[in-house]
């Protein structure tokens, strides 16, 4: 649900320089809800084990220990992760080390860019243009 005070007070404040100043209220929607418009990322929930291998450095994967390879396949072998989960995050963390490659591109796959919409209330959330007029309004 959009909370309309605080829509009233993004748009009147525009902290983001995103700049709703002059705009007609569907102008104002689609910059609220232009992903990567902000700048802003949020976390994502699950992602596809394809994605997990495509952010694998063959050469860090091949220096693995024979424990960490079968946690690696055991995870890959699910179809898809909650990449929000502590235990996957620090399995991944186990696995490979501080400053490799794959170690920053499994981070990287926990966030996805947003639209300021979505920061503000939520993933998926969208703001309609009568959601900016109600909140323009105070309602």
């Amino acid at each position: 649900m959009i909370d309309l005070a605080g829509l009233q007070a993004e748009i009147l404040t525009d902290p983001m320089a995103l700049g709703y100043s002059g705009k007609t209220d569907p102008e104002t929607a689609a910059l609220l809800n232009a992903i990567g418009g902000s700048g802003e990322t949020i976390e994502r929930d699950v992602v596809d084990t394809w994605e997990v291998i495509e952010a694998t450095v063959p050469s860090e994967w091949v220096a693995l220990t024979n424990a960490e390879e079968s946690r690696y396949n055991m995870l890959i072998s699910a179809g898809s992760l909650s990449v929000k989960g502590a235990n996957v995050r620090q399995m991944f963390k186990d696995m490979f080390n501080a400053g490799t490659t794959t170690r920053a591109n499994l981070a990287a796959l926990q966030v996805r860019s947003a639209s300021r919409a979505e920061v503000l209330f939520g993933g998926g959330m969208i703001v309609s243009h009568l959601d900016v007029a109600r909140a323009l309004r105070g309602e």
